[in-house]
């Protein structure tokens, strides 16, 4: 099992255009994980999961690590802890390639439910297949946006509307766009971003 994604896919580089050299990376991963003798990739990014599941062939069974936190929650092989805190409302916001490209929706909300004492709630007519992009889709994480407000804000404000303190992800890309769209609404202190395995490390019994 690949627990990290050590190599990079691809999946942005064919995006920005380079398929020549999204064809090269993808040969050398394909040989570099079949060389490891790995039966099945865990991965903490959904662009990552994106391109392996979907770009990729012959590969091993492929999982989001939010399945895998699902799957060990429902097995009883992972006990969490209930929260010091329970004064806080969370909410899950949905990534774009972990939810409307790969169909993963429950595994995530499962994991975040399974923790006692956690209030969570859903962004009404913004979860889901409707879920709204954290302003890191298309590339858009690597330049300066022209609009006059950033998607990412629009997001947050969501977020803050559906009566929740701290967002939940499970994307490194839409974990970093957040971070900046609360500290850019001028709402730090207030709302928070956390991702997904910091949250479930942190309630892990021994």
């Amino acid at each position: 099992m690949i627990g990290k994604d050590e190599k990079d896919s691809g999946h942005d580089v064919r995006r920005f255009g380079e398929e020549m050299l999204f064809q090269s990376l993808k040969e050398q991963n394909t040989e570099a994980i079949k060389a490891s003798g790995a039966r099945r990739i865990v991965v903490n990014d959904p662009h990552t999961l994106n391109a392996l599941r979907n770009d990729y062939v012959d590969m091993p069974p492929v999982q989001h690590v939010s399945e895998l936190i699902a799957q060990g929650v429902e097995s009883g092989k992972l006990k969490l802890a209930p929260l010091a805190d329970s004064s806080k409302t969370y909410t899950y916001h949905d990534p774009c390639y972990l939810g409307r490209h790969n169909d993963t929706y429950d595994a995530p909300r499962q994991a975040i439910d399974s923790i006692p004492g956690l209030k969570r709630v859903e962004m009404t007519g913004n979860c889901r297949d409707r879920s709204f992009c954290c302003g890191g889709g298309g590339l858009m994480l690597f330049y300066e946006p022209e609009e006059e407000q950033r998607m990412g804000v629009v997001r947050v404000e969501q977020a803050r509307q559906s009566g929740a303190d701290v967002i939940v992800t499970a994307c490194p890309y839409c974990l970093t766009n957040i971070e900046d769209a609360i500290k850019v609404a001028g709402l730090e202190g207030k709302m928070e971003v956390l991702d997904l395995v910091e949250l479930v490390d942190g309630q892990l019994q021994n």
